[in-house]
């Protein structure tokens, strides 16, 4: 495989996806074809079983080589946002050529002199770095220094670091299942690039990932990212909550699957905009027998998980200090296809909210963000960037001629990122917080 083609995979809780794009005779990218699978061996964003991961990124991988009609061996996979905190390094080096003439060897020494003044624990690694700019002899704002002449060349960076156990056990997985790594990206970065236009860019704006089993909020402001948060709460909660209330309270027994198709079909994110008299007619499992539950009831269910994952993301953005938080926010992920879910985010944060749905024929879904935007963070990141990635030895296959190589700048600040801790005291039920729902949601 070429440079020409370019793979994202994304191993997410619920789905494996795969997506395929390849370069036109206009130099732009096109959307070639499309895997998708069921998901095994991952939970919370977490691959915790390599085998069945294994399997189940080969199925994806090969239902997208079947539709492309070629072979696939390497992806650049879509890193989760998971106990990631940031940080930013500086590092300096002598330029090594007698002509002073600054290479690619030379920015990779400084991106590891930048990378070793990080303190890392034992269980840690710097799981991405991005380039903020280069001074040559005490000439900053330099976007590329490469061949340019310089006897010091210095680094302003930003490093995200994060848990060893989570980046290796995926890039085994993805290994096993005999595939090449040529990029790891952390997600949020990537998302950005897809999502956000450059006034959001610059103006700032909360990227609200609502994944299967987490959701995760990032704040990006002049090109960079400032903040990250995860919610270990996500789409599939809200499913298991439907099938858990129905079974228990009203002795109406449904599969997983059947909840989550009633959810898609059916649900709406608030209850307090609803007024409708519809009912939905249950398949009951096992016994063929048919019973009603009205939309309103299931909305109301859907609404309580959704006022716990807006509440704790409201605490995470409430804590911020360094930084201003936005006034614009896109949701995006599998959970942000439900409706009037912007509706009620816009109420509970009282924020500029829309959904970022891709265009592209074949991934119209939320739910294909971070596979495509891995895709097409690789298509059109610059020499430096790449280099980074060469650095963390995260980068195998040197960037195509047409990678743009744009000046970047902004000022990053250090984020907290706080763990979720659960608390020893009985939480209320779902019961109690549909009663309650109505009274004290949005006060």
């Amino acid at each position: 495989m070429n440079n020409d083609v370019i793979v994202g995979l994304d191993v997410g809780s619920d789905k494996i996806k795969c997506v395929i794009i390849k370069k036109t005779p206009n130099q732009h990218y096109g959307i070639v074809a499309v895997g998708e699978t069921p998901s095994a061996g991952v939970k919370h964003g977490m691959v915790v079983d390599i085998a069945s991961a294994s399997r189940a990124i080969s199925q994806a991988v090969a239902q997208a080589e079947s539709k492309a009609d070629f072979s696939i061996n390497e992806v650049s996979v879509s890193l989760p946002a998971i106990q990631v905190s940031m940080l930013r390094v500086h590092g300096s080096v002598n330029v090594a050529r007698n002509d002073k003439r600054i290479t690619e060897d030379d920015v990779i020494n400084a991106f590891r002199q930048a990378i070793s003044t990080a303190q890392l624990a034992a269980n840690q690694e710097v799981v991405d770095l991005v380039p903020e700019d280069f001074v040559i002899d005490g000439f900053g704002q330099v976007p590329n220094p490469l061949d340019m002449v310089g006897v010091i060349l210095e680094v302003n960076a930003q490093v995200f670091i994060g848990p060893k156990t989570i980046v290796e056990n995926l890039k085994t997985a993805v290994r096993q299942a005999g595939l090449i790594i040529s990029e790891l990206i952390l997600s949020p970065i990537a998302e950005s690039e897809l999502i956000l236009s450059e006034n959001d860019q610059n103006k700032g704006s909360i990227i609200v990932d609502l994944g299967a089993s987490q959701t995760t909020a990032s704040i990006v402001q002049g090109h960079r990212l400032q903040f990250i948060a995860n919610i270990q709460q996500g789409g599939a909660f809200i499913t298991s909550d439907i099938r858990v209330v129905l079974d228990q309270q009203d002795r109406i027994s449904i599969s997983f699957g059947q909840a989550e198709q009633i959810k898609r079909d059916f649900g709406y994110a608030d209850p307090l905009k609803l007024n409708s008299d519809r009912v939905i007619e249950l398949n009951q499992a096992g016994t063929g027998q048919v019973q009603k539950m009205p939309v309103n009831y299931l909305s109301q269910i859907i609404g309580a998980r959704l006022e716990e994952i807006s509440s704790e993301l409201y605490a995470h953005l409430n804590q911020l200090q360094s930084i201003a938080v936005p006034r614009s926010m896109i949701l995006t992920g599998g959970g942000a296809a439900l409706s009037g879910i912007d509706e009620l985010f816009n109420k509970r944060f009282n924020k500029e909210v829309r959904v970022f749905v891709p265009q592209e024929i074949g991934l119209r879904h939320p739910s294909f963000v971070n596979a495509l935007s891995v895709a097409n963070y690789v298509a059109n990141q610059s020499v430096t960037d790449w280099l980074a990635k060469r650095t963390l030895n995260l980068a195998l296959v040197a960037p195509s001629a047409n990678f743009a190589d744009a000046a970047s700048g902004g000022s990053t600040q250090k984020t907290k990122n706080p763990k979720h801790t659960r608390s020893t005291d009985k939480k209320p039920s779902f019961l109690d917080k549909i009663k309650e729902y109505y009274s004290q949601m949005f006060e």
